[in-house]
């Protein structure tokens, strides 16, 4: 049976940190959920499709071509790797607008799958340990305040010298939490099973530590 491991959480909570930190140490396949729905926005944005056309942004998703190589995700549409160019704040905001719809959410569940690979998997998300791999042996949920994960959203888009106040990126953040905990299908919810870090108060050596205990633990490896 693959190994699987998931971490799921709201936004600004270090999940693709721990993620890619992980998947580093074990040598596994990395599936960041977040980017799939990203690289639709970015096609939605780059071919004027409607936010509400959802046939539309259906058939756009079919196009992208998404596949690991080297462990790591690769987005191609129309020959373009556009895998650099989804992480910018207009993407994320039509990628959690457009996350909400359940089609657009089952147009992508074969793919996110298909990710299911030897010798293990660590998948990021917000569904990866409820919904699409609840066979998961291990399921992380990272969590903190609005507050907190505000704080560090904006230094890092201040590091990356963007022009951003941190009241609107707690309403953004705000935003995002309703959507996501709310949506039909598959809502923000903490998997049967998981092990909840709250890392409010934790750096993130500290997160990776106790993300490592769990993982050698179970796995009976030593990261």
């Amino acid at each position: 049976m693959t190994k699987i491991l998931t971490i799921d959480g709201p936004s600004g909570v270090g999940k693709g940190t721990i993620s890619e930190y992980l998947s580093d140490k074990l040598k596994w396949n990395y599936l960041n959920s977040g980017a799939l729905y990203r690289a639709i926005a970015w096609v939605v944005i780059n071919d004027s499709i409607e936010i509400n056309d959802i046939l539309e942004i259906e058939k756009a998703s079919e196009k992208i071509l998404f596949s690991i190589e080297n462990k790591k995700l690769h987005i191609l549409y129309k020959n373009i790797e556009i895998g650099s160019l989804i992480y910018n704040e207009e993407v994320a905001k039509i990628a959690s607008k457009i996350s909400s719809e359940p089609k657009v959410r089952e147009s992508i569940l074969n793919v996110q799958r298909s990710f299911k690979k030897e010798p293990g998997l660590v998948a990021e998300g917000r569904d990866m340990g409820s919904v699409i791999f609840p066979e998961a042996q291990v399921k992380l949920f990272l969590t903190a305040t609005i507050e907190t994960r505000a704080q560090r959203r904006f230094k890092q888009l201040k590091d990356r010298k963007f022009n951003v106040s941190l009241p609107a990126l707690i309403k953004d953040l705000d935003a995002r939490d309703k959507r996501d905990k709310s949506r039909e299908s598959s809502p923000l919810v903490i998997p049967e099973g998981a092990l909840v870090i709250e890392t409010d108060d934790l750096s993130i050596i500290e997160v990776k530590k106790i993300a490592k205990d769990k993982v050698n633990k179970t796995y009976g490896t030593n990261i």
